[in-house]
């Protein structure tokens, strides 16, 4: 049965470590979101979408990291308006909630059929160079590589002299 075998993965995973984390798997599209700014006043641009290889059906160690063709990146990626505002408004929430300041990738799943936002991971530190996902999510919503660069020292100068090591 399906639960015997998760107490069997469940124990395996006990045998190196003394956590395991369960989660409920969602079959849906797997979103990116950037998210720019203080928490209290943060932005999230256009969503991009991971559609990894037919042939390899999900977005594996292989299709991320060693496949040239294991998976299409699409910026914007492709939805109804209220879905993506949705999805933004999500994001923004992950982004508040954990107190983030600067900039952060919010991925998550969009299940199937109901178009609920399952959290899969925040990225505290994403990838950044001009051809990342994080900076083309940011151009499909008009802000440029070096916009994005001036953006991100507004920031940390913004920050700073709302901390109290500006007054030392």
């Amino acid at each position: 049965t399906q639960h015997a075998d998760l107490e069997k993965a469940i124990q395996t995973a006990l045998k190196y470590d003394t956590k395991c984390l369960v989660a409920k798997g969602i079959r849906g599209r797997e979103i990116e979101c950037a998210v720019l700014g203080l928490s209290n006043q943060a932005e999230v641009a256009s969503p991009g979408e991971i559609i990894p290889d037919e042939k390899i059906g999900w977005y594996s160690y292989e299709a991320k990291y060693l496949l040239e063709d294991g998976a299409k990146v699409v910026v914007p990626a492709p939805m109804e308006t209220q879905t993506q505002k949705k999805i933004q408004a999500f994001a923004l929430e992950v982004f508040r909630t954990l107190e983030c300041d600067g900039l952060a990738r919010v991925d998550l799943f969009l299940e199937e059929g109901s178009e609920e936002p399952y959290l899969n991971e925040v990225n505290t530190i994403p990838g950044f160079t001009p051809i990342s996902m994080y900076p083309k999510m940011w151009q499909a919503s008009g802000v440029t590589y070096p916009q994005l660069i001036s953006r991100l020292l507004d920031l940390a100068f913004e920050r700073f002299s709302q901390s109290d090591l500006s007054t030392q």
